[in-house]
């Protein structure tokens, strides 16, 4: 008797180290059990000083080669090349057709991405690429929508990477120590968990 096979994965995240940080357990674990997993990273280019470092990471949690948008990192010059579009300003019918030709060309079963907050500190970029990720999920079923982008589809669960308030621990003291405002989200909008120690 054949296993079902697991829930194909897709993380959409604003900065490399994102994947890392937010769902680098869950990628890996996903991954160990046998099932596809990928990354799209909204921020900073193939010629970047960050891209080798992602390559490494996706490859230690088995979510293949990067996949990259292409914007500019709101806070980082060094992202992209000068003159290229910062995501916080990219136009959002632009970047939710480049995100929905990843999910069309990819046809996960699971997306995860940033939550609305912006993780604990409200990064413009991890905000923006919460609203893009919750619109080119819902597009890419559309086949009215981006046709240039490929086959509709309609990825069967989207979850948001967050931090509740009772789960923030020693992040909240260190944050709060160098002027940062902490965002997180009343526990009772925790929906689901992950067991990723092993």
């Amino acid at each position: 008797m054949s296993q079902p096979s697991l829930p194909s994965l897709m993380g959409v995240f604003a900065h490399p180290d994102d994947e890392s940080l937010l769902a680098g357990g869950v990628l890996a674990r996903h991954h160990a059990a046998g099932a596809r997993t990928c990354v799209v990273t909204a921020t900073w280019t193939p010629a970047s000083h960050r891209a080798p470092e992602l390559a490494d990471a996706l490859a230690i949690l088995g979510a293949g080669a990067p996949r990259l948008l292409g914007y500019a990192d709101a806070r980082n010059h060094a992202s992209a090349p000068e003159g290229a579009v910062r995501l916080v300003d990219a136009p959002l019918d632009e970047a939710v057709g480049r995100l929905v030709a990843h999910i069309r060309a990819v046809r996960p079963d699971i997306v995860i991405g940033h939550d609305a907050l912006g993780q604990l500190t409200g990064h413009p970029d991890h905000r923006r690429a919460h609203q893009i990720t919750l619109l080119a999920v819902e597009a890419a079923a559309l086949p009215h929508l981006y046709p240039e982008a490929g086959e509709p589809w309609q990825p069967a669960a989207l979850y948001a990477a967050t931090h509740s308030q009772s789960g923030v621990g020693r992040l909240g003291p260190l944050l709060r120590s160098v002027g940062k405002t902490l965002l997180a989200v009343p526990d009772a909008y925790v929906t689901t968990t992950v067991d990723v120690s092993p």
